[in-house]
Order: C-alpha cells, then sequence, then structure tokens
C-alpha cells in the first residue's frame, strides 16, 4: 500500500514539474513570454488587458481578476499587478490586485499541496521533521514575514501547500502579509500614472503621492522586527 501511494506521488511530481517546465518555456520562449520579461512587453500587456476590460464594460474588474488570477499560478505576478494600478488607479487597482493574488495563492496553495505534499511530506519528516511541525505550530507567523519580506510569490505558494500549515493560517498569514507591499506597490505606480499625465518639469516627481510609498516601502523592512519585539514584549507580561 505504502509502495503505490508513493509511486502515486511521484506521477503527481511528475505532472507539477511537466507543469512548471511548460510555463517556463511560454516565459523564455515564445512571445508571450516576452509581455513579462521586457518593459515594452509589459506596456504592451497593460495596453491588452486595459481593452479587454474595457470591452467587458462593468464586468471589467471581474475579467481582470480571473485573468491575474490564473496568470499567477505559474507566472510572475508584477506585471499584472503594474496593471492593475494603471487601468484601475491606486485605489481600486489595490483591491482587484489583492483580491486577484488572494485567488491566486489560494489555488497555488491546494496545487502545491495535491502535487507535491506526498513527496515533500516524506522529505520532511525523515530529513526536516522541526521544519515540518514548525511549519503546522506556527503557520501563520511565518507566512506573515515571509509575504512581508517581498519573498518570492509563486514559490511561497507551492511550498506552503507542501506542508503541514493549515490553509487557515495560511491565508490569514497571506492577508495580512501582502497588504503592505501590495498597497504600496500599486499606490506607487497608480500615484506614477497621475503624474506622469500632468508631468512638466523634475519637480513635479516630489510630490506626496510619490514619497509616501516609498517612506512606506523603507518601513515596511522594519516592520517584521517591530512586531516581533512587541510579540515578546507580551509574551513576558505577567
Amino acid at each position: 500500500m505504502l509502495r503505490e501511494r508513493t509511486g502515486r506521488d511521484y506521477l503527481k511530481l511528475a505532472a507539477f514539474l511537466l507543469l512548471v517546465a511548460a510555463a517556463a518555456y511560454v516565459l523564455f520562449f515564445t512571445p508571450t513570454g516576452a509581455l513579462f520579461r521586457t518593459a515594452e512587453g509589459r506596456s504592451a500587456l497593460v495596453r491588452s488587458l486595459d481593452t479587454l476590460v474595457q470591452s467587458a464594460g462593468p464586468l471589467g474588474p471581474v475579467v481582470f481578476i480571473l485573468i491575474y488570477t490564473l496568470g499567477i499560478l505559474f507566472l510572475p505576478a508584477t506585471p499584472f499587478t503594474i496593471a492593475g494600478a494603471v487601468i484601475f488607479g491606486k485605489f481600486h487597482g489595490m483591491l482587484y490586485n489583492l483580491a486577484a493574488d488572494l485567488l491566486g495563492a489560494s489555488i497555488s496553495f491546494y496545487l502545491g499541496r495535491y502535487f507535491l505534499h506526498g513527496v515533500a511530506r516524506g522529505f520532511l519528516e525523515t530529513r526536516m521533521p522541526w521544519l515540518d511541525r514548525k511549519a503546522a505550530e506556527e503557520g501563520f507567523p511565518v507566512i506573515f514575514y515571509l509575504r512581508i519580506f517581498w519573498f518570492p510569490f509563486i514559490v511561497l505558494n507551492y511550498a506552503a501547500g507542501a506542508t503541514r500549515i493549515r490553509f487557515r493560517d495560511y491565508l490569514l498569514g497571506t492577508v495580512l502579509g501582502l497588504l503592505p507591499p501590495v498597497f504600496i506597490f500599486t499606490y506607487f505606480v497608480g500615484a506614477m500614472r497621475d503624474v506622469l499625465a500632468t508631468y512638466r518639469r523634475p519637480a513635479d516627481l516630489l510630490t506626496f503621492d510619490l514619497l509616501f510609498p516609498v517612506l512606506l516601502l523603507v518601513f515596511s523592512f522594519f516592520l517584521p522586527t517591530l512586531l516581533k519585539r512587541l510579540r515578546r514584549g507580551r509574551e513576558l507580561l505577567p
């Protein structure tokens, strides 16, 4: 019985690696991949998505979120995030980007659990039991801190699914951990779009809307340390 289960686990791993190979081929060896690799390609991606959104009318945000969600299962999230900020602006764009990120992260988690958990479980239990135990017991802070530190989005999604992290801990850590980076990045890109629309001289770049997200970005790098100290302080209270 164990041998059959192991065989299925390796078949799932092989299927997942084929999906990754297909995504890598699209990303690096096809014209579609240029939409994610170059600045010109990202501009073309924004224009294409904008056309689709506008043609969808009131359902435009739904179409955008659906494309974004499916795209980030195996493709970089940054070009989609930029598109959301440019198309919808810094506030609506942030909401739609965050919604798509959460949906994509959730689907990726379950794909990782289905395709990778069987093989990863045996490896973690025998070689790194401390990591497997920490993932199960402290899933929320682990995911939260990695999201805050801008850990590669796709890698973390599938890696978390391969461990024993509970989905509720993963989802909560993802929601709270993604809020700062998604807000900062979307706000900055949306503000840059607004400034460039009326740009006249370099001094126009020294606006609150552009400086504010930069300051938040700097602060976000210290946020995990501050939260960790706050947590330790509470543990020391009687």
